[in-house]
């Protein structure tokens, strides 16, 4: 009785660890070993999500593997992701609005399961400064736009977001694409992630 009591405890003892580790593993980014020389200011990134939403827009979006997208952007030295998204709060009450956070939180596991970072090739000063609209947009606290409508800046949506901070600067990301969709609670004309990756002006610098 004694021999299989301790087997027992020793059986609970690995699960537990196996668990543990687990857990630990998933707290890690995707990008945990990529190095911060590889960034530049104004790359724009994807990423797959695992939610409803990225379901849905995947879903529409046959030809698409990406479903989010957000702009690099240095803060006080640090690398950061401003986006546009839905259902993040950092805090109790906090509205759906432009963000900016971690790199390391943008690619978490909760949060996609693959992603790239792709640049603007030759616009390096259009770049910068799509990434200083980005930051200004922000600190102006711009809502989410669940509308989704593109004759309205007032609020954005992450498409839209990335595609108006490049045209204040004359870049035209999409080229003029946009997506018809036509399913219960979503009727219209609308940027998808993929209208903007189309963009042969755009130069792979990571993916997972």
């Amino acid at each position: 009785m004694k021999v299989i009591k301790r087997e027992l405890f020793l059986l609970f003892q690995l699960l537990f660890l196996l668990i543990t580790i687990g857990c630990n593993n998933k707290k890690d980014t995707h990008f945990s070993a990529l190095p911060d020389s590889l960034f530049c200011e104004g790359d724009i990134v994807f990423r797959r999500g695992t939610g409803l939403v990225s379901r849905m827009i995947l879903t529409t979006d046959k030809r698409g593997n990406y479903s989010h997208v957000g702009i690099l952007v240095k803060d006080e030295n640090q690398w950061k992701i401003v986006h546009a998204v839905p259902g993040e709060p950092n805090f109790k009450g906090d509205p759906d609005r432009v963000k900016m956070e971690d790199i390391e939180d943008f690619f978490s596991w909760e949060k996609a399961k693959t992603g790239i970072v792709m640049r603007m090739k030759d616009n390096e000063v259009g770049n910068v400064r799509a990434a200083k609209n980005a930051i200004r947009l922000f600190h102006s606290n711009i809502l989410f736009d669940h509308k989704y409508n593109l004759q309205d800046s007032s609020k954005m949506y992450c498409t839209e977001l990335i595609d108006y901070v490049f045209k204040q600067e004359g870049i035209d990301l999409t080229e003029g694409r946009r997506t018809q969709i036509n399913v219960p609670g979503l009727n219209g004309t609308y940027i998808l992630p993929n209208d903007i990756l189309q963009n042969k002006q755009l130069s792979l610098i990571y993916y997972y």
